[in-house]
């Protein structure tokens, strides 16, 4: 049984390219004024349906196997990017992240990859989902941190898009970007 510790593993819904560069457009418009340690890199961005932690070999084929069973009959997801927001403390945030206008579908199908991975063996988070994707972790400012302000600069449009895939990713802790996709799964068109 080979387990890989130093590393972390979760099922999330891949963005499309078009979507990865409008949100890093909105990065670098707030980066200039609101100091975080990180600000993801644009690969790394998606919506975490299931953490898994850290997972051997045989957890990991058979949760494939459970998430792939479930999603054989799920359509692409139309999402519509929504707000910005953040979590932790209000004047001093750890995440930095954009949501999608609330979806059903969305939840259904979270509720569906979630389940395959509790029933696969893993520990799951047991918080509400909270449909985001991360921006920046941990802010660093001398200045009480504005959500009112990073909503301001940001000027988040609305956009539409189609999320065609969820995939398996694994954590590179220090690399950049520090997300990889071991194993992709197609919704069907």
């Amino acid at each position: 049984m080979s387990v890989t510790m130093n590393t972390h593993f979760f099922f999330a819904l891949v963005l499309p390219d078009d979507i990865k560069v409008a949100l890093h457009a909105v990065t670098k418009r707030l980066n200039l004024g609101f100091p975080f340690k990180k600000w993801l890199h644009p690969a790394d961005y998606h919506i975490t349906m299931a953490f898994l932690g850290s997972a051997d070999d045989a957890m990991k084929q058979d949760a494939i196997r459970r998430v792939e069973g479930v999603l054989a009959e799920e359509a692409p997801l139309e999402l519509v990017l929504a707000e910005i927001g953040a979590f932790g403390k209000n004047d001093s945030p750890r995440i930095l992240w954009t949501g999608v206008k609330q979806q059903e579908r969305l939840f259904s199908m979270q509720e569906k990859i979630y389940n395959s991975c509790a029933e696969a063996g893993f520990e799951l988070d047991k918080k509400p989902f909270k449909p985001h994707i991360t921006l920046a972790r941990k802010f660093e400012g001398n200045d009480p941190f504005s959500l009112e302000s990073v909503r301001q600069v940001a000027a988040l449009d609305e956009k539409h898009f189609e999320a065609v895939q969820v995939a398996l990713y694994q954590t590179h802790i220090g690399a950049s970007p520090s997300y990889e996709k071991i194993y992709t799964i197609n919704l069907q068109q």
